[in-house]
């Protein structure tokens, strides 16, 4: 049967590569971001325009781009795995630390997004992360994790729900490395 891994850790920890690696290394799997396209191209706007005058609007648009891409993970399954950058554990911290009092639900009366199989948290050294921003360029979320109080929100709501990831520290890693370290995880799926 065909997994969904999702991998998280804060903007610059390597996710995007990472998956990039697993999706190359697994034929007929699909690499996606939990924000797809059709979302992403609003994202920042929607970032700048709503995360501190409405933290319960911003968070349905995200709640929203969710289950979107819930419906596009169920597809892909039906011919590989499903290698997704960020998803509902993501969208859920975030807006945690924004205040609001949300959890990580799958489903609901309404809605219904697709549960992971393998969720693998990066953990990567802050100088190393501000390096790997520096080079591609910071978005918004990027800049508002350079105060150091901020970030520390994020870790510390990452900690609740640590029982629903793997962590995997990258320093000194290896991309490929890293990638058979998750392969490892999903063999024992």
């Amino acid at each position: 049967m065909n997994k969904l891994i999702v991998l998280t850790g804060l903007d610059g920890s390597g996710t995007s590569s990472v998956a990039e690696s697993l999706h190359k290394l697994d034929a007929g799997s699909t690499l996606l971001d939990g924000i797809n396209n059709s979302y992403s191209r609003c994202r920042e706007n929607i970032d700048k325009a709503t995360r501190t005058v409405s933290p319960i609007a911003h968070y349905l648009f995200y709640l929203s781009a969710n289950i979107h891409t819930s419906s596009l993970i169920e597809e892909a399954l039906k011919s590989g795995n499903v290698y997704c950058v960020r998803h509902l554990i993501d969208t859920v911290i975030s807006h945690r630390v924004a205040g609001l009092n949300v959890d990580l639900v799958y489903e609901t009366t309404l809605y219904k997004i697709r549960r992971p199989d393998l969720i693998v948290f990066l953990n990567v050294d802050e100088k190393v992360r501000q390096e790997r921003l520096r080079k591609r360029g910071k978005s918004y979320l990027d800049r508002t994790l350079d105060d150091d109080s901020f970030r520390e929100k994020f870790l510390r709501e990452f900690a609740v729900f640590s029982k629903h990831f793997n962590t995997i520290n990258v320093l000194a890693k290896s991309i490929l490395q890293v990638a058979g370290e998750i392969k490892s995880l999903i063999e024992t799926l």
